[in-house]
């Protein structure tokens, strides 16, 4: 039983690393994307000239996806207007969010070595009744 325990944390935490590695690379390529200025039209010029495949288009209206583009597009538009900071918070975020990513994963190591020490009074506990409900049917 200990150790599921200590194989679910690891499972867990790699997926916690793997996660908070991800969107720390998505956040620093964003603000990368926005504080270089990057036109709104050039975007939308990009987001219609994009074809999408033909597959997706069995699943889904193209109408739709045509206004997902024009979506992008606008939201484009918008960040880079609004949020061109965001490079400079960058800076500040990725250490901010490994900082998290510390402190939870401490609070997981925690609830682990809580299971475990739980998992061991249980058996302690279970093992003396098993032993006396053994002894008291005779096999």
């Amino acid at each position: 039983m200990r150790w599921l325990i200590w194989v679910g944390f690891a499972l867990v935490m790699s997926l916690w690393t793997v996660a908070v590695f991800i969107g720390t690379q998505v956040l620093g390529w964003a603000a990368g994307l926005l504080s270089s200025g990057q036109d709104a039209a050039a975007v939308q010029q990009a987001m219609q000239g994009f074809a999408w495949p033909a597959w997706l288009a069995l699943w889904i209206d193209p109408a739709w996806l045509q206004q997902l583009g024009e979506a992008v597009a606008q939201s484009w538009a918008w960040l880079t207007t609004v949020l061109p900071v965001l490079a400079t918070l960058a800076g500040w975020l990725v250490p901010l969010v490994w900082i998290l990513w510390g402190v939870v994963g401490v609070g997981m190591l925690a609830v682990a070595i809580g299971l475990h020490w739980l998992s061991g009074r249980i058996d302690r506990g279970w093992g003396g009744k098993a032993a006396m409900l053994k002894g008291f049917h005779g096999r």
